[in-house]
């Protein structure tokens, strides 16, 4: 596996709030984010086999809007900080 941008997720698996900038497209068959302006699904993926013994049935099919086997991958912000620090709880 290339580990090139593995801060990358499938949007259906993040919370809204947690949702960052689309940076990519993932492939639901075979786990790989391919780039972002990628037009179909072929070559070296951004996460993902760079060599695959064998290929994803979707390879060589275009990324196009509605196609069920691929949603973008976008980048996991972290967690929202709304809990309150101990030392204020103490001080009141």
């Amino acid at each position: 596996m290339a580990y090139r941008r593995p801060d990358l997720v499938p949007v259906s698996s993040v919370p809204g709030e947690r949702r960052g900038a689309v940076g990519g497209r993932f492939c639901r068959d075979c786990g790989s984010i391919y780039p972002r302006f990628a037009t179909r699904h072929a070559g070296k993926p951004v996460y993902g086999k760079d060599h695959v013994s064998s290929p994803c049935s979707n390879e060589g099919k275009p990324f196009f809007a509605g196609a069920d086997w691929w949603e973008d991958a976008v980048e996991m912000l972290p967690p929202p900080d709304d809990a309150t620090p101990e030392s204020e709880l103490d001080a009141g």
